[in-house]
């Protein structure tokens, strides 16, 4: 090992952030030792309590070696195909956000851009229409994508239960060796060039680490300690409050439900044995309501500190950014990892990249409520994309976006962002032509559904328990 090398981490937080960096760390750098002080739950950590993922977390668990297969049978994990959005906007048909691929290219022609011109013309269905995942969605069908078939090009994440899967990374973490113990943030020893020598539990016990990760949610007592560097997105993002609530179990559903309405919007997911309910809106006094102060730390990682999850980034669960962030935090503080002096070179990368992929999330969220009418501050960054792709569906890829554009332009048609104009590639393909690929296109895909068990029947079949 380099002497420059670190070799111990602290990490603040026992919750599913703080034990997915544990895990992360231990499978990555096995010499390491690591430390997770269990702090009490907070209730505001997003990332910690709700049960949305992204696709990009099969990549993170193969990483920590946690198998789908035993999450599906531990009933800790079920398989997402998308969101479900109604009423978005007032009238508004429901539409659904789904992985995956949409349509195929005509030559150097994306298939949107046949769509948009399609549309316009009536000749095309909605949007996931085009995409086995969004009439599996519709129909609610599922299996696993299917190499060699048309059900090869989709993708799907996972809707998690906290109460099931914390309990499979705790597991995780003690059999890579990781010590833990419960205990709340007490005070910490500052080194000589303001970084941190030790960390003091409440009832104090001293924890010297090389590395300290504050995982323990928006209060990050740790962070704040060192940095007080909040930038503020209240402006953009007009909801500031979560509550968050359990219902008697549902018929199993591949979507989540988003429900728009006045002042705010709701939300449904079902797992086994029970349905998680939300609803997110803007400060009313209401006092059982979690409280979430949208943005971001400017330094998520200040000398030998650093700020992850809900303690680095506060957004509202529109598409389950919480727990992605945290997962795609943790991987970059793996690849980036600098050496034991935590070198503000070295560390100034991981920032730039972290400012970067919130900002992008933040635009993305924000997309969604310029089109549903509320009265936001709109950044030049997302006013951009709009604009491109308004004018002849352009789609702008911007530095550390973590979303795929499949996912962008999904968006950006689903909420009613349509190109007036045709692009000039597209011009060379006769529309008359594309409407017939695109009608037999919808056909194929239309007769998926019926060959398929419905989403419940293959759970079951998975062993996962009711």
């Amino acid at each position: 090992m380099s002497d420059r090398a670190i070799r111990s981490i602290a990490i603040l937080g026992g919750g599913i952030t703080g034990l997915s960096a544990a895990a992360a760390f231990a499978r990555a750098l096995p010499q390491l030792a690591i430390t997770v002080i269990e702090t009490p739950p907070d209730p505001a950590a997003l990332a910690d309590r709700l049960p949305g993922s992204t696709s990009a977390i099969h990549r993170f668990h193969a990483s920590i070696g946690l198998d789908e297969r035993d999450l599906l049978r531990a009933g800790a994990a079920v398989p997402r195909l998308g969101l479900r959005f109604e009423n978005w906007s007032t009238g508004a048909a429901t539409w659904y956000h789904v992985h995956g691929e949409h349509g195929a290219p005509t030559g150097a022609v994306a298939f949107h851009q046949l769509w948009a011109r399609a549309r316009r013309e009536g000749r095309a269905e909605a949007w996931h229409r085009y995409a086995a995942a969004g009439v599996l969605a519709e129909a609610s069908k599922f299996v696993h994508p299917q190499p060699g078939t048309p059900l090869a090009t989709f993708d799907y994440a996972l809707r998690l239960d906290p109460e099931r899967y914390r309990p499979m990374l705790t597991a995780l973490v003690d059999r890579l060796r990781v010590a833990r113990f419960a205990g709340a943030f007490g005070t910490i020893e500052r080194r000589a060039d303001g970084g941190v020598a030790a960390l003091m539990s409440a009832d104090g016990r001293r924890v010297e680490a090389d590395l300290y990760v504050d995982a323990s949610g928006p209060a990050a007592p740790l962070a704040d300690a060192v940095a007080q560097d909040f930038e503020d997105w209240g402006s953009v993002l007009p909801y500031d409050r979560v509550e968050i609530g359990e219902a008697p179990t549902s018929a199993a559903d591949p979507n989540d439900t988003i429900i728009g309405g006045a002042g705010g919007w709701q939300f449904a997911a079902s797992l086994p044995g029970k349905t998680l309910l939300g609803r997110v809106h803007a400060d009313r006094g209401e006092g059982t309501s979690i409280a979430i102060r949208p943005g971001r730390r400017a330094a998520p990682w200040v000398q030998n500190i650093l700020a992850i999850g809900d303690a680095a980034v506060a957004l509202d669960p529109l598409h389950w950014p919480n727990l992605h962030l945290a997962q795609s935090s943790i991987a970059r503080a793996i690849e980036l990892l600098p050496g034991r002096d935590c070198h503000p070179v070295e560390t100034a990368e991981y920032n730039r990249r972290a400012r970067a992929e919130a900002e992008r999330m933040r635009d993305f969220q924000a997309l969604h409520y310029l089109r549903a009418g509320a009265k936001i501050e709109v950044p030049d960054s997302l006013a951009r994309v709009v604009q491109q792709f308004e004018q002849r569906g352009r789609f702008v890829h911007q530095d550390e976006d973590g979303l795929l554009e499949e996912i962008w332009i999904s968006a950006l048609l689903g909420l009613g962002v349509v190109p007036g104009a045709t692009d000039p590639l597209a011009l060379a393909v006769s529309a008359d032509a594309a409407a017939s690929r695109m009608a037999e296109m919808r056909a194929g895909l239309a007769t998926l559904p019926a060959r398929l068990p419905g989403y419940a029947d293959y759970l079951a079949r998975c062993g996962m328990p009711t």
